[in-house]
């Protein structure tokens, strides 16, 4: 299986840009139930990201010296 790297300032932005469809995606499907639900579910992948990166963030800069 091969493994797909992505550019870091892709991969930095990745987050941002869920949350921007998913706003998106609120704003134009609001009315409907399915589109209400994908918005709200890229929201909370993009938040959830961000959360977990954060944390990854924080435990590697207390394991260095």
């Amino acid at each position: 299986m091969q493994k797909i790297w992505l550019p870091s300032w892709l991969y930095q932005l990745l987050p941002l840009v869920q949350l921007l469809a998913g706003l998106l995606l609120l704003a134009i499907f609001g009315d409907d139930p399915l589109g209400r639900l994908g918005g709200l579910l890229l929201c909370a992948a993009a938040a959830l990201i961000w959360a977990l990166r954060a944390r990854g963030r924080k435990k590697a800069t207390a394991r260095k010296p």
